[in-house]
């Protein structure tokens, strides 16, 4: 009996053959560098143009004569950042995208260490609340949004008669601060939710320890949750920069008709607003290295964040 089993083989897996294993081994790599090539092949393309103005002015591809170094130049580029209109459009991209990074990051990280580690009621329900309004698209309520800020929100009760001013009129249809607003209360939902399980990671016996010294909630988050939680706030703010400042469709509903307050994202929609050709593709890439420069220098912070929780 014994000796039976130990020679049954019919059911040892296979080995597979080297050239097989060979293939299965590289054929991912391959394919994601042949996706990664024909998704940045037209990036590079346009940054190639913007290099060599004589392609717009013949007509030709930007591959042709590509190795002619007469044929490079920067001027696109000292056009592009000695434009008064391309400078405040990037001003306003900066006065949308801070306070739309600062603000989710300072309210969801106070909302989160209060979820964690406050004695609070029915947090799970408010977890739950949070989590659904993630799921609520953020385009299908700019209308209302635009038209609550153009003309305030007001309720008419049927029994009295009477009309009552929930939201008086802000102002704030076609400013700054309405897109910023916006974005604010879009992000914060997902920046609570990511932050709950960053501040969850913690260890408890810090938080205890800390408050048998005395240490008040304010102390604790400031000294000792937000130290140990780096990672994480790093990564989101990262995301929230990045929404906001490759934000097109919030400041074109919110701000659009107030061209001194439109950022960069919108005005490179319009090709009117800029000299066309390679000067508009020489402000595209400007307004893109700064997205590009954010992400490098949190680069590891952001990857540890991103896989808070995984451990």
């Amino acid at each position: 009996m014994t000796a039976r089993l130990g020679t049954d083989t019919k059911h040892q897996p296979r080995e597979l053959d080297p050239g097989a294993a060979l293939v299965l081994k590289w054929l991912p790599t391959v394919v994601l560098m042949l996706l990664v090539v024909a998704w940045m092949l037209p990036t590079v393309g346009a940054l190639i143009a913007s290099l060599r103005p004589g392609t717009f002015e013949t007509g030709t591809p930007w591959w042709t004569d590509l190795f002619n170094l007469e044929t490079w130049t920067l001027e696109a580029f000292r056009v592009a950042v000695s434009s008064d209109s391309y400078a405040l459009s990037m001003l306003n991209s900066f006065a949308i995208a801070i306070p739309a990074t600062a603000i989710p990051l300072l309210l969801g990280s106070a909302a989160a260490y209060a979820l964690v580690w406050m004695p609070i009621r029915h947090k799970d329900v408010m977890l739950f609340a949070i989590v659904a309004l993630i799921a609520v698209p953020i385009y299908g309520v700019l209308i209302p949004i635009l038209q609550a800020f153009s003309s305030g929100v007001h309720l008419t009760l049927p029994v009295l008669d009477k009309t009552v001013t929930l939201i008086p009129v802000l102002g704030l249809a076609g400013s700054i601060p309405g897109a910023w607003i916006v974005h604010v209360g879009a992000h914060l939902p997902f920046s609570i939710f990511l932050l709950t399980f960053a501040f969850a990671r913690v260890p408890r016996s810090l938080i205890d320890s800390a408050r048998l010294d005395g240490a008040s909630d304010s102390a604790i988050f400031w000294r000792i949750v937000v130290p140990l939680s780096r990672p994480a706030l790093a990564s989101l703010g990262v995301l929230l920069f990045l929404w906001s400042w490759n934000d097109f469709i919030v400041a074109l509903t919110i701000i659009g008709f107030n061209a001194e307050a439109l950022p960069a994202t919108v005005r490179f929609s319009s090709i009117g607003t800029f000299v066309s050709g390679p000067v508009t593709l020489a402000q595209m890439f400007i307004h893109a290295s700064i997205a590009i420069a954010v992400f490098f220098v949190f680069q590891k912070s952001f990857v540890r964040g991103m896989l808070t929780g995984a451990e």
